[in-house]
């Protein structure tokens, strides 16, 4: 077994950390309004991009496997 390694006895201290993690430490884990602006930006650019995108790219996608379908029409 590796020296680094133990296994758990009776008479180890299991800790509970649900307090520590419950505590808000200073405005660390509220929401910054920020953040909802910047999503929402995020957000209309990345639906404008696959709105441009997208078609195109299944346009391809679909030509390819109909000229792969023509070559190979028994498969």
């Amino acid at each position: 077994m590796d020296e680094d390694t133990r296994t758990l006895t009776k008479d180890d201290k299991i800790y509970d950390l649900v307090d520590v993690v419950e505590e808000d430490p200073e405005g660390i884990l509220q929401a910054d309004p920020l953040d909802d602006e910047i999503a929402g930006v995020v957000s209309k650019i990345a639906e404008r991009i696959a709105r441009e995108m997208f078609p195109s790219i299944a346009e391809r996608i679909i030509r390819e496997e109909i000229e792969r379908l023509k070559e190979n029409p028994g498969k």
